[in-house]
């Protein structure tokens, strides 16, 4: 697969999370938009290289290729200031991201 830019650093937020998130604002009062994710990035390329480690086998990347579905995404991160202003306190990303790439790594192995 084709990836152009594998160390950029992005934000994610587990699906429980989310739903957790959701329901906390049901009584709050905010107004305007309130970011939501897991404190902490990632890299496409640390994913990578935790898999490469778990299956023993190497990526293939090239100049070519499918193009990955994060290709033209810029390294991110979210402000959630405003969520943990209304008392909500996410999970460290690494609290969750491994076992759900572990999840699947044995789903397939």
């Amino acid at each position: 697969m084709y990836i152009d830019n594998p160390d950029n650093q992005m934000s994610f937020i587990h699906s429980v999370e989310a739903g957790r998130f959701i329901a906390h604002l049901v009584d709050k009062d905010v107004v305007g938009g309130v970011n939501g994710c897991s404190y902490g990035t990632i890299s496409i390329r640390e994913i990578l290289d935790y898999i490469e480690k778990k299956t023993g086998k190497k990526a293939i990347l090239s100049d070519t290729g499918e193009v990955a579905p994060y290709n033209g995404t810029a390294a991110h991160s979210v402000n959630i200031d405003k969520a943990a202003e209304s008392g909500f306190e996410f999970s460290d990303l690494n609290s969750w991201m491994y076992g759900l790439l572990d999840t699947y790594i044995d789903a397939i192995i």
